[in-house]
């Protein structure tokens, strides 16, 4: 009753609960700036431009596993957060937050191609899940801390790849609180699969750069079963191609054909090539035979195939591809 009051209350005044979104965001203020957690969000901004971890001896404290300073870091916050809580119960504090099937996700920090966050697994949703039939590499360098809880992960390693099919080694590992973790993602998966009650870890991830994918195996035979653009721009600009095609914007065909000719990573290519079949089929076509007959383009067997298929179709399209405007 005393919530539908305030929240009845909210709607004819918000002044109330824009002082209290204040109260929260000084709180975190304060806490940024408490000489155990501000040296570390110093780092995290040199780490994030591509420092090593060694050369930042107070994030890189967080995850030695024998320093308690990782729990005073995070419960830090969380009693911050909680006292601003119990004084504006309607307010959020001014993070960005994430909720999943089976964990939830506070970031405390990003800076450049780093973030870190506070991770939190609910072990009953854990327990209703199915048995993994998939693992997931990212080109994602991990680091992560058990600060409170009980549970097991997988652990899963890609020894090989060879014609999309990847060798997979898996072994379970024990989660207590104190255990630290490091994996570089092209080649090892870390996934949580039961906690007792929660479980709470600190994770840093950095991207490793490049044009990689992230790639999805099946854990029965190391079948290739999806891959993604692991960048988030170039997840947007395959969205956005997708989008332009349909709505026949043929003045993209220009950058299109940037995209498909150029240095990116090859589903992000191959997604251009795709759309300017759909957008322009003279330049598709052009383009395509252009990929098809190079001789170091790892899209040159696809767009071969592609090519002939599009050909013995409507053996048409070798006239139109011939045309020049």
């Amino acid at each position: 009753m005393l919530y539908c009051d305030a929240l009845a209350a909210l709607r004819e005044d918000d002044a109330g609960w824009s002082a209290g979104q204040q109260g929260l965001a000084t709180l975190l203020g304060l806490w940024r700036a408490r000489p155990d957690v501000a040296p570390v969000l110093a780092e995290l901004e040199r780490f994030g431009a591509g420092e090593p971890i060694d050369s930042c001896p107070a994030l890189a404290a967080l995850f030695d596993g024998v320093s308690p300073v990782a729990r005073e870091f995070a419960f830090g916050l969380v009693e911050a957060g909680l006292s601003g809580l119990t004084a504006h119960p309607l307010g959020q504090l001014p993070l960005r937050h994430g909720v999943a099937q089976t964990a939830h996700t506070l970031l405390l920090a990003h800076w450049g191609a780093a973030t870190l966050s506070l991770v939190v697994y609910d072990g009953e949703a854990l327990a209703a899940m199915p048995e993994p039939v998939s693992a997931q590499f990212a080109p994602l360098e991990t680091w992560c801390h058990v600060l409170a809880g009980n549970g097991t992960a997988s652990h899963i390693v890609c020894r090989s790849l060879m014609n999309d099919r990847a060798e997979l080694h898996a072994a379970s590992v024990p989660l207590r609180a104190g255990t630290v973790f490091h994996h570089p993602g092209r080649h090892e998966s870390l996934e949580v699969r039961s906690a007792r009650g929660s479980l709470v870890k600190l994770r840093l991830q950095r991207f490793m750069g490049g044009y990689e994918p992230l790639r999805e195996f099946a854990l029965a035979d190391g079948m290739l079963l999806h891959q993604a653009a692991a960048r988030p721009e170039d997840s947007r600009c395959e969205l956005a191609m997708a989008v332009l095609a349909r709505m026949g914007r043929r003045d993209a065909v220009p950058a299109m054909s940037r995209i498909a000719l150029g240095p990116g990573h090859e589903a992000l290519r191959w997604q251009a090539l795709r759309e300017l079949l759909t957008l322009d089929t003279r330049a598709g076509m052009v383009l395509l035979a252009q990929v098809a007959a190079s001789e170091d383009d790892p899209l040159a067997a696809p767009a071969q195939e592609l090519h002939a298929s599009l050909l013995a179709a409507w053996p048409e399209l070798e006239d139109v591809a011939r045309w020049r405007a």
